[in-house]
């Protein structure tokens, strides 16, 4: 086993966590008899994820499944969470219209402001070349 100072992935977006440390098995030294004994343990209520990879660097883990249901729970939960922000975002701006009277931005126009001024470029670019 091996040891790794950073194991976590700073350049995804939500991906602040703490530094910690973690184990991990070279790929090429991965048994049937690691998963068996990994099982075991979890069966046991051990929770610490059998991490592996290669050249030192963390590409999967095994987990218990109760915490993989944890984790597509939280994930849920987060996207209902923006969802629904975006949600009541969208009807301010339509009830901040509807009160002014004023005639409002286009849809364009708001998918650029919501989408932000690189994206909505990109976007008028690939629509001109086709």
């Amino acid at each position: 086993m091996t040891h790794n100072d950073n194991a976590h992935d700073s350049s995804t977006p939500g991906a602040d966590l703490p530094k910690f440390s973690v184990n991990v098995v070279p790929t090429d030294q991965l048994r049937r008899e690691d998963l068996g004994s990994m099982l075991k343990l979890y069966r046991g209520g051990e929770i610490t994820p059998l991490i592996f990879g290669d050249g030192n660097k963390p590409e999967a883990a095994i987990i218990p499944f109760a915490a993989f249901v944890r984790l597509m729970k939280y994930d849920h939960a987060a996207h209902v969470r923006q969802e629904a922000a975006s949600q009541a975002e969208l009807s301010r701006r339509v009830r901040e219209s509807d009160a002014s009277g004023e005639p409002g931005m286009t849809l364009e126009e708001l998918g650029d402001e919501l989408v932000g001024p690189a994206q909505a470029m990109i976007r008028r670019v690939l629509n001109d070349d086709e």
